[in-house]
C-alpha cells in the first residue's frame, strides 16, 4: 500500500462517516476511494500532496445532511416554542425510527424492496450511527428488517470486520 493511500485512508477514518475521502492520480483521475457512502458532493477543490503526483478530494454524505436539514424544517415547522422544554431534544423514543428512515434515504430503497445485501449496509449504518447502544435495538431492528435476531448479530459482526 503506497503512502498516499495510507494518508487517505488515515484522514477518512479521522473525518468520520460524513465525510470519504478520495485519493485522485495528477490528471485527477480516482485512484482509491475511503469512505462509507456512494454518492458525495466535493467539498472545494481537490488538495495536491507533497511529491506532486496526488491530490486529495474531500466529499459528504450529501443525504444523511439533507436527511438532517429535512428534520430541522420539520421541526422548526411543528409547533415548537419558546416554552418547549430543553428536555424534549433528548427523546429517544423514535431515535432508532429516524436512523432507519435515515438509512433508507442512504441507501436508496424502501425496507421492503431491500435485498440482504441492503439489509447488511443498513445494519452497518445504524452501527456506525450508535443505534445499538439504544436498549433493546437488535430486536426492533430484526423486527423491522424481517429477520432474526441472530442474523442482525451476524450483520453486525459482518459490518464491523469480525
Amino acid at each position: 500500500m503506497s503512502r498516499e493511500t495510507e494518508f487517505a485512508e488515515a484522514l477518512a477514518r479521522a473525518l468520520g462517516a460524513l465525510y470519504r475521502v478520495v485519493l485522485l492520480d495528477e490528471r485527477g483521475g480516482q485512484v482509491t476511494s475511503h469512505g462509507s457512502f456512494r454518492d458525495g458532493r466535493t467539498l472545494g477543490e481537490p488538495i495536491p500532496l507533497p511529491g506532486g503526483a496526488h491530490s486529495v478530494r474531500i466529499e459528504i454524505d450529501h443525504r444523511t445532511v439533507e436527511t438532517a436539514d429535512r428534520a430541522l424544517h420539520d421541526l422548526a415547522a411543528s409547533n415548537f416554542t419558546s416554552e418547549t422544554p430543553l428536555g424534549a431534544f433528548s427523546h429517544l423514543d423514535d431515535a432508532l425510527d429516524h436512523l432507519i428512515a435515515q438509512a433508507e434515504v442512504h441507501i436508496g430503497r424502501p425496507l421492503e424492496e431491500m435485498t440482504r445485501a441492503d439489509k447488511q449496509q443498513l445494519v452497518g449504518y445504524l452501527d456506525e450511527r450508535g443505534a445499538f447502544a439504544l436498549r433493546k435495538a437488535v430486536e426492533r431492528v430484526a423486527e423491522i428488517l424481517g429477520v432474526s435476531r441472530f442474523t442482525v448479530y451476524n450483520y453486525l459482526d459482518s459490518a464491523r470486520g469480525g
